[in-house]
């Protein structure tokens, strides 16, 4: 496997060292530590994004009654500062 050299301040090196030493690793594995884990199959998008995708008929009446909850009424100030109201 190749390996590389990463150039640090040496502050940020001190830094990265005790912390290191602290936990009882090296350097590199400390930064390796750090990392997200690699995932072991890439999944295509479609299935990631399977069960997420849809349509609305914007026409349909709904099902259940809307509610208010803080987002809703956030965006309906933003909105309104804006000249835009609920019908």
């Amino acid at each position: 496997m190749a390996e590389y050299t990463i150039t640090l301040p040496e502050q940020t090196y001190q830094r990265l060292l005790a912390i290191a030493q602290a936990k009882g690793i090296t350097p590199a594995h400390w930064i390796q530590s750090q990392l997200p884990a690699p995932s072991k199959e890439q999944q295509p998008l479609s299935a990631l994004l399977t069960g997420l995708m849809g349509a609305i008929d914007s026409k349909a009446e709904p099902v259940h009654p809307p509610t208010k909850n803080a987002l809703g009424e956030a965006i309906s100030a933003k909105l309104a500062k804006q000249g835009i109201h609920r019908s």
